[in-house]
């Protein structure tokens, strides 16, 4: 619109001239040109209060420096109002002699006007589509952005909450760990007190053997001894008796050596057992030690998650960094538009008060030109009608140039980064309009001078009415030349925003080239996610079996368990039957030993009373035979009345050997004499120790076997504790199939996850290419601006 304000201009200026030197030519008296002057009197004054209304109005029209190319279109309307004044006061004088020349040039000029009104109007109407669209893809982009924006808020809180259970569930599994690991040092040192156990009962079998075969070999040569010196019924049945005795001990011997051959095989059990506990704790620990690794490669995996999501806060802390910039612009600009709207006011006051002005000052010509000529009355308000139409239609385009404005200003607020080159082209275009005005400023200066040359002093109001117009230029150059700076400065701005742009574009390359790294890593890491996603599977499904072998191996050991605690019970009760047995033989061993005691002091008393016998007569002999038998008889019949108390049958074949003894005490002198009552004395005593030592050692085999009882019965507690703990981790098995099954849930979403955040990724990356091209597109329009 200012190279058409300019053209007005010139052309309103050549139509000045050219009425001025036609009224030069035919004006020849004196009362004309004081007529002239007297009517150009209060033109001037108008003139002049219109300058000063326009310069006022273009310092107020002056704007920021980001918005320097709409001063044009406020200084428009009041250099025209101007440009209007001066051709009415110009006209005035000449309109009484030539009225149709006059019409006729204001008739072209309305044309061109016209013409040059429907180019901008389509111009502006082209460049109101094109922002109009541009703001419409702005505002989907935007859109677009903070709907990702909120989806990524979303992906990253489920995230964070997947990363706190996955924290939750390695604790429990680092727990489980570790009670494990408590479990197997607790089975190893069972082990250990077990193999302890198992070596002294081994050392006390084989010292028993020992003992066994050693009594063996005694009670040999006890009874080749006892063949060899005694031949009597006595020492017959004495051997008896010994025989079936070494037979019980020999049959409670076999037993022992079948239960010791029972227990043998039940410690091999239990080895066999322990060694397929030992198997399985190590595949156990095994599995541990992989669980552990996988462990520790899916912390890794979260870690590089963890920092891919730091990355992706980082890059949404920068775009809200940018959508804050331009939420700033809008502000700013909401601003100029306010001042704008405010500066529009003031404008529209100024023309109010030109238009009354023109309005008065029309109305005085009127006046004066009625008393002057009638005929031109009627001419000048034809020609005041066609003045009024071009002030409506000026108004009328002042209005639509507000609205425009408006609207620009609403899509400037989006499309800050196209201000710039409407700036340079505005810039191309005002140098442009400058150039020509100082080419019709000097083909004027030009025409003034061969005017003044050719016009001396009739040309005084024409001299200043140019001398206004050069006035008016002269300001007009000076806001030209503001504006040259204006926009020198912008031009500066611009460059330093391409430089900020350039570097945008480096940093926008650089995060396109991490991002690329970024998207590879993690194609890497998905391939080795579905890598061990499949070898997971294959573990589960072999832990499943080895779930299904442990269970069936549970069952087996619990038969087995009951097996053995029947068999304990069973042992328990043998072994107390024969402890009431090895009891009740210790007694009758007691009573054998206590009766043997007597008869032993019973031989030796008889044995001294013979040996006194010889020394005393034959005639006491015959007398004391007598209280021999009758103690012989007291004797056997207190021996009688102590064995009562025990077996019958045994006291009454003690009472006959007794008997036989007293009763054939001849024989038994006889045999005394001969030197054969010591060795028989001596085999007692040393039959007597021999049975004191068996009982001694029986005693000590009762002992053991009690203690070895009480350590079976601490075995049995241990295993059946062993027992119930295995059968609780059996229960808690479904719990740990359960949380098997929630891992694989959560490895499933994460992968899913992990997916979405690829194709985010690759959105990204196709928005960071499209948003490269959109600067570069940029940048080379820029350029081909400054070199045009």
């Amino acid at each position: 619109m200012s190279w058409f304000n300019a053209s007005q201009l010139s052309t309103f200026a050549k139509q000045a001239l050219s009425q001025a030197q036609k009224s030069i030519d035919r004006v020849l008296d004196i009362q004309g040109e004081e007529e002239e002057e007297s009517e150009g009197g209060p033109a001037r004054a108008a003139l002049s209060r219109v300058g000063e209304a326009g310069e006022s109005s273009l310092t107020s029209g002056r704007w920021d420096t980001s918005w320097g190319t709409n001063t044009t279109v406020e200084t428009q309307i009041p250099m025209e109002e101007m440009e209007m004044e001066e051709s009415g006061r110009s006209a005035t004088p000449v309109n009484s002699e030539q009225p149709d020349v006059l019409a006729i040039s204001v008739q072209t000029d309305e044309e061109q006007s016209q013409k040059e009104g429907k180019v901008v109007l389509q111009l502006s109407n082209e460049k109101l589509s094109t922002v109009q669209c541009e703001k419409q893809e702005l505002c989907k982009i935007i859109d677009s952005l903070t709907e990702k924006l909120e989806v990524r808020e979303a992906r990253l809180l489920s995230v964070s909450k997947e990363k706190a259970h996955l924290e939750e569930t390695c604790d429990n599994l680092k727990d489980e760990i570790f009670k494990m690991k408590e479990e197997n040092s607790s089975i190893s040192s069972l082990k250990e007190e077990f193999a302890q156990r198992i070596a002294d009962a081994e050392k006390k079998v084989q010292l028993a053997c020992k003992e066994r075969d050693t009594a063996k070999k005694e009670i040999k040569t006890l009874k080749e001894d006892l063949a060899t010196r005694l031949n009597s019924n006595e020492t017959v049945e004495i051997l008896k008796e010994k025989d079936e005795q070494i037979k019980g001990l020999l049959e409670e011997g076999e037993k022992l050596s079948k239960q010791q051959l029972q227990n043998s095989n039940i410690i091999k059990k239990l080895r066999a057992k322990e060694k397929e506990r030992e198997n399985t704790n190590t595949k156990q620990s095994k599995k541990i030690k992989e669980l552990e690794e996988e462990l520790q490669h899916l912390k890794q995996v979260l870690d590089g998650k963890e920092e891919i999501e730091k990355q992706h806060r980082e890059n949404i802390k920068q775009l809200n960094s940018v959508v804050e910039c331009q939420v700033k612009d809008v502000t700013r600009l909401q601003v100029e538009l306010e001042d704008l709207e405010e500066k529009n006011r003031s404008a529209q006051a100024a023309l109010d008060n030109a238009y009354k002005e023109l309005a008065d000052l029309h109305k005085a010509n009127a006046t004066k030109d009625c008393e002057v000529q009638e005929a031109a009355l009627s001419h000048e308000m034809k020609v005041k009608e066609e003045l009024g139409l071009i002030l409506e239609k000026a108004h009328e385009e002042a209005h639509q140039q507000q609205e425009a404005l408006a609207i620009q200003v609403a899509d400037l607020r989006i499309a800050l980064q196209r201000a710039e080159q409407q700036a340079a082209r505005k810039e191309d275009y005002l140098r442009q309009e400058i150039s020509d005005l100082q080419q019709r400023l000097q083909e004027a200066e030009t025409r003034n001078q061969e005017l003044s040359q050719s016009v001396t002093s009739a040309t005084r109001p024409l001299l200043r009415q140019i001398e206004n117009l050069q006035a008016t230029l002269g300001a007009q150059t000076l806001s030209w030349e503001k504006l040259e700076k204006n926009l020198s400065e912008r031009l500066g701005e611009s460059q330093a925003a391409l430089a900020a742009q350039t570097e945008r574009e480096r940093a926008a390359t650089e995060e396109l080239l991490s991002n690329k790294i970024q998207l590879s890593s993690t194609e890497s890491q998905n391939s080795l996610l579905r890598q061990e996603n499949s070898r997971l599977h294959v573990q589960l499904e072999g832990e499943k079996s080895r779930l299904k072998k442990l269970e069936n191996e549970n069952n087996r050991y619990e038969v087995e368990l009951e097996n053995l605690k029947e068999e304990y019970v069973k042992v328990v009760e043998g072994a107390k039957k024969e402890k009431m047995l090895l009891s009740t033989q210790l007694e009758m061993e007691k009573m054998k030993v206590e009766q043997e005691k007597k008869k032993t002091i019973f031989v030796q008393e008889s044995a001294r009373e013979k040996e006194r016998k010889l020394y005393i007569p034959s005639a006491v002999e015959t007398v004391s035979s007598t209280p021999t038998l009758s103690r012989s008889s007291s004797i056997s019949g207190v021996d009688m009345a102590g064995l009562q108390t025990s077996f019958i049958c045994q006291d009454d074949q003690y009472d006959h050997s007794f008997g036989s003894v007293s009763a054939s005490g001849t024989n038994l002198y006889d045999v005394m004499r001969m030197g054969a009552g010591s060795s028989i004395l001596e085999n007692l005593q040393s039959q007597l120790k021999l049975r004191d030592g068996e009982i001694s050692h029986l005693q000590l085999e009762i002992g053991n076997l009690e203690r070895t009882r009480s350590v079976m019965a601490e075995e049995l507690v241990k295993l059946t504790n062993q027992n119930d703990d295995l059968e609780e981790k059996i229960k808690e098995i479904p719990k740990l199939r359960v949380q098997l099954r929630d891992l694989d849930q959560r490895y499933n979403t994460i992968l899913q996850m992990y997916g979405e955040k690829a194709e985010e990724a690759e959105e990204l990356r196709l928005d960071l290419e499209d948003v490269k091209n959109m600067y570069k597109t940029q940048i080379d329009e820029l350029l081909k601006q400054r070199h045009s």
